[in-house]
Protein backbone atom coordinates (compact mmCIF):
# COMPACT_ATOMS: atom_id res chain seq x y z
CA UNK A 1 0.00 0.00 0.00
CA UNK A 2 3.04 2.22 -0.40
CA UNK A 3 3.86 4.00 -3.73
CA UNK A 4 7.55 2.79 -4.14
CA UNK A 5 9.14 6.05 -3.38
CA UNK A 6 10.36 4.68 0.44
CA UNK A 7 12.15 2.16 -0.99
CA UNK A 8 13.17 4.20 -4.15
CA UNK A 9 14.94 7.19 -2.82
CA UNK A 10 16.75 5.44 -0.25
CA UNK A 11 18.61 3.34 -3.14
CA UNK A 12 19.13 5.85 -5.17
CA UNK A 13 20.71 7.82 -2.77
CA UNK A 14 23.14 5.09 -2.01
CA UNK A 15 24.08 4.00 -5.27
CA UNK A 16 24.36 7.80 -6.78
CA UNK A 17 25.93 9.98 -4.42
CA UNK A 18 27.13 12.27 -6.44
CA UNK A 19 22.99 13.13 -7.53
CA UNK A 20 21.91 16.07 -5.62
CA UNK A 21 18.86 14.64 -2.84
CA UNK A 22 16.15 17.39 -4.47
CA UNK A 23 16.65 15.50 -7.83
CA UNK A 24 16.43 11.95 -6.00
CA UNK A 25 13.09 13.20 -4.39
CA UNK A 26 11.96 14.71 -7.54
CA UNK A 27 12.79 11.56 -9.66
CA UNK A 28 11.49 9.27 -7.33
CA UNK A 29 7.86 10.63 -7.47
CA UNK A 30 8.13 9.18 -11.79
CA UNK A 31 7.90 5.96 -10.64
CA UNK A 32 5.29 6.71 -7.53
CA UNK A 33 3.09 7.91 -9.89
CA UNK A 34 3.31 4.83 -12.04
CA UNK A 35 3.10 2.36 -8.99
CA UNK A 36 -0.05 4.19 -7.65
CA UNK A 37 -1.75 4.36 -10.88
CA UNK A 38 -1.10 0.35 -11.66
CA UNK A 39 -1.65 -0.63 -8.09
CA UNK A 40 -4.96 1.64 -7.24
CA UNK A 41 -6.42 0.35 -10.60
CA UNK A 42 -5.85 -3.22 -9.17
CA UNK A 43 -7.71 -2.56 -5.77
CA UNK A 44 -10.71 -0.16 -7.63
CA UNK A 45 -11.39 -2.96 -9.65
CA UNK A 46 -12.18 -5.60 -7.21
CA UNK A 47 -14.52 -3.16 -5.12
CA UNK A 48 -11.47 -2.61 -2.58
CA UNK A 49 -11.11 1.50 -2.01
CA UNK A 50 -13.68 3.63 0.06
CA UNK A 51 -14.13 6.62 -2.32
CA UNK A 52 -15.34 9.11 -0.08
CA UNK A 53 -12.15 8.74 2.28
CA UNK A 54 -9.93 8.50 -0.69
CA UNK A 55 -10.72 12.32 -2.03
CA UNK A 56 -10.85 13.75 1.49
CA UNK A 57 -7.16 12.19 2.17
CA UNK A 58 -6.29 13.39 -0.87
CA UNK A 59 -7.59 16.87 -1.24
CA UNK A 60 -5.93 17.59 1.87
CA UNK A 61 -2.65 15.98 0.92
CA UNK A 62 -2.83 17.82 -2.77
CA UNK A 63 -2.78 21.04 -1.02
CA UNK A 64 0.61 20.08 1.49
CA UNK A 65 2.62 18.11 -1.47
CA UNK A 66 3.75 21.10 -2.91
CA UNK A 67 4.59 22.79 -0.11
CA UNK A 68 6.99 19.87 0.46
CA UNK A 69 7.97 20.12 -2.46
CA UNK A 70 8.92 23.77 -2.33
CA UNK A 71 11.20 23.35 1.14
CA UNK A 72 13.53 21.03 -0.86
CA UNK A 73 15.00 24.64 -2.29
CA UNK A 74 15.31 25.49 1.28
CA UNK A 75 17.48 22.26 2.51
CA UNK A 76 20.74 21.12 1.32
CA UNK A 77 21.49 17.95 0.29
CA UNK A 78 22.83 16.73 3.66
CA UNK A 79 19.70 17.80 5.39
CA UNK A 80 17.16 16.18 2.94
CA UNK A 81 19.01 12.48 3.04
CA UNK A 82 19.39 12.29 7.06
CA UNK A 83 15.52 13.37 6.86
CA UNK A 84 14.91 10.67 4.87
CA UNK A 85 17.00 8.24 6.95
CA UNK A 86 15.06 9.85 10.20
CA UNK A 87 11.61 9.07 8.47
CA UNK A 88 12.79 5.41 7.10
CA UNK A 89 13.37 4.66 10.68
CA UNK A 90 10.42 5.92 12.21
CA UNK A 91 8.62 4.26 9.32
CA UNK A 92 9.84 0.63 10.11
CA UNK A 93 6.85 -0.45 12.51
CA UNK A 94 4.13 1.63 11.22
CA UNK A 95 2.99 -1.40 9.15
CA UNK A 96 3.57 -3.72 12.07
CA UNK A 97 1.63 -1.66 13.88
CA UNK A 98 -1.35 -1.44 11.23
CA UNK A 99 -1.16 -5.36 11.72
CA UNK A 100 -1.36 -5.19 15.05
CA UNK A 101 -4.53 -2.80 14.98
CA UNK A 102 -6.25 -4.93 12.32
CA UNK A 103 -5.58 -8.59 14.80
CA UNK A 104 -7.01 -6.16 18.00
CA UNK A 105 -10.29 -5.18 15.46
CA UNK A 106 -10.83 -8.47 14.72
CA UNK A 107 -11.05 -10.06 18.02
CA UNK A 108 -13.02 -7.25 19.56
CA UNK A 109 -15.72 -7.71 16.57
CA UNK A 110 -16.13 -11.56 16.71
CA UNK A 111 -19.71 -12.34 16.25
CA UNK A 112 -20.65 -8.54 15.58
CA UNK A 113 -21.79 -6.88 12.73
CA UNK A 114 -19.07 -4.58 10.68
CA UNK A 115 -19.26 -1.34 11.16
CA UNK A 116 -19.62 0.79 8.34
CA UNK A 117 -17.13 3.18 7.97
CA UNK A 118 -18.50 7.11 7.78
CA UNK A 119 -15.65 8.77 6.02
CA UNK A 120 -17.78 12.82 6.56
CA UNK A 121 -17.58 12.16 10.60
CA UNK A 122 -13.99 11.72 10.11
CA UNK A 123 -13.32 13.80 7.85
CA UNK A 124 -11.20 15.99 10.39
CA UNK A 125 -8.75 12.95 10.97
CA UNK A 126 -8.55 12.21 7.59
CA UNK A 127 -7.65 15.54 6.33
CA UNK A 128 -5.01 15.43 8.95
CA UNK A 129 -3.43 12.33 7.67
CA UNK A 130 -3.87 13.40 4.32
CA UNK A 131 -2.00 16.68 5.23
CA UNK A 132 1.21 15.09 6.86
CA UNK A 133 1.49 12.46 4.00
CA UNK A 134 1.33 14.78 1.41
CA UNK A 135 4.13 17.32 2.85
CA UNK A 136 5.94 13.88 3.30
CA UNK A 137 5.75 12.87 -0.15
CA UNK A 138 6.53 16.95 -1.69
CA UNK A 139 9.74 16.85 0.67
CA UNK A 140 11.20 13.12 0.42
CA UNK A 141 9.93 11.92 -3.05
CA UNK A 142 7.74 9.17 -1.06
CA UNK A 143 4.17 8.38 -2.28
CA UNK A 144 3.51 8.93 1.22
CA UNK A 145 1.35 5.84 1.79
CA UNK A 146 4.07 4.69 4.08
CA UNK A 147 2.26 6.84 6.68
CA UNK A 148 -1.53 6.86 5.28
CA UNK A 149 -2.15 2.98 5.55
CA UNK A 150 -1.58 2.63 8.85
CA UNK A 151 -3.03 5.46 10.24
CA UNK A 152 -6.29 4.91 8.14
CA UNK A 153 -6.29 1.60 9.76
CA UNK A 154 -6.34 3.11 13.05
CA UNK A 155 -8.45 5.53 12.38
CA UNK A 156 -11.27 3.54 10.74
CA UNK A 157 -13.08 0.13 10.23
CA UNK A 158 -12.22 -0.74 7.24
CA UNK A 159 -10.34 -3.97 6.25
CA UNK A 160 -6.68 -4.64 5.34
CA UNK A 161 -7.19 -4.61 1.72
CA UNK A 162 -9.87 -1.80 1.54
CA UNK A 163 -6.97 0.28 3.36
CA UNK A 164 -4.74 -0.10 0.89
CA UNK A 165 -6.89 0.39 -1.76
CA UNK A 166 -8.22 3.62 -0.76
CA UNK A 167 -4.52 4.72 0.65
CA UNK A 168 -3.33 3.95 -2.60
CA UNK A 169 -5.74 6.02 -4.96
CA UNK A 170 -6.19 8.98 -2.01
CA UNK A 171 -2.13 9.46 -2.66
CA UNK A 172 -2.03 9.42 -6.62
CA UNK A 173 -3.58 13.05 -7.20
CA UNK A 174 -0.68 14.50 -4.76
CA UNK A 175 1.88 12.50 -5.83
CA UNK A 176 1.28 14.27 -9.52
CA UNK A 177 1.35 17.84 -8.41
CA UNK A 178 4.34 17.35 -6.01
CA UNK A 179 5.93 15.78 -9.29
CA UNK A 180 5.26 18.78 -11.46
CA UNK A 181 5.82 21.17 -8.71
CA UNK A 182 9.57 19.10 -8.83
CA UNK A 183 9.51 19.41 -12.55
CA UNK A 184 8.94 22.79 -12.52
CA UNK A 185 12.26 23.62 -10.25
CA UNK A 186 14.32 21.14 -12.12
CA UNK A 187 14.20 18.06 -9.63
CA UNK A 188 13.52 15.48 -12.23
CA UNK A 189 15.96 13.25 -14.56
CA UNK A 190 13.43 12.50 -17.00
CA UNK A 191 15.25 9.06 -18.47
CA UNK A 192 15.77 7.61 -14.74
CA UNK A 193 12.41 8.49 -13.89
CA UNK A 194 10.88 6.46 -17.19
CA UNK A 195 12.80 3.64 -16.35
CA UNK A 196 11.74 3.28 -12.86
CA UNK A 197 8.10 4.31 -13.49
CA UNK A 198 8.29 1.70 -16.20
CA UNK A 199 9.53 -0.99 -13.72
CA UNK A 200 7.59 -0.01 -10.67
CA UNK A 201 4.03 0.08 -12.72
CA UNK A 202 4.53 -3.84 -13.11
CA UNK A 203 6.13 -4.68 -9.93
CA UNK A 204 3.15 -2.70 -8.35
CA UNK A 205 0.11 -4.73 -10.33
CA UNK A 206 1.79 -7.84 -8.91
CA UNK A 207 2.49 -6.65 -5.78
CA UNK A 208 -1.67 -5.68 -5.62
CA UNK A 209 -2.05 -9.67 -6.60
CA UNK A 210 0.07 -10.95 -3.98
CA UNK A 211 -0.73 -8.69 -1.51
CA UNK A 212 -4.84 -10.12 -1.45
CA UNK A 213 -3.36 -14.09 -0.62
CA UNK A 214 0.19 -13.08 1.02
CA UNK A 215 0.25 -15.05 4.32
CA UNK A 216 -0.32 -12.89 8.02
CA UNK A 217 2.37 -11.34 9.11
CA UNK A 218 5.07 -11.97 6.16
CA UNK A 219 4.86 -8.15 4.28
CA UNK A 220 5.35 -6.58 7.83
CA UNK A 221 8.04 -8.50 8.75
CA UNK A 222 9.64 -7.85 5.12
CA UNK A 223 8.30 -3.73 5.54
CA UNK A 224 10.12 -3.00 8.76
CA UNK A 225 13.51 -4.57 8.44
CA UNK A 226 13.73 -3.35 4.88
CA UNK A 227 13.02 -0.04 6.10
CA UNK A 228 15.68 -0.25 8.83
CA UNK A 229 18.48 -1.69 6.17
CA UNK A 230 17.52 1.20 3.73
CA UNK A 231 17.34 3.66 6.82
CA UNK A 232 20.66 2.54 8.03
CA UNK A 233 22.46 2.53 3.92
CA UNK A 234 21.12 6.33 3.71
CA UNK A 235 23.21 7.24 7.01
CA UNK A 236 25.98 5.36 5.66
CA UNK A 237 25.67 7.59 2.41
CA UNK A 238 26.33 10.55 4.41
CA UNK A 239 29.15 9.52 6.34
CA UNK A 240 30.82 8.15 2.77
Amino acid sequence: GVGGGAVIAPVVAARARTMPQRVISGTSLVAVVGTASASAWAFAREGLTDYKAAATLGAAATLSAPIGARMTARMDCAQLRRALAWFLAGAAPMVPLKAVAFRARERNREGEASEKFDATKSAPALMAIGATAGLASGLLGIGGGTLVTPLLALASPLPQAAVLGTSLLAMLPPSVVALVAHYRMGNVDPRMGAALAVGTALGGAFGSAFAVDAPRGALEAVFFFGMLFLSRRTFQSLRK
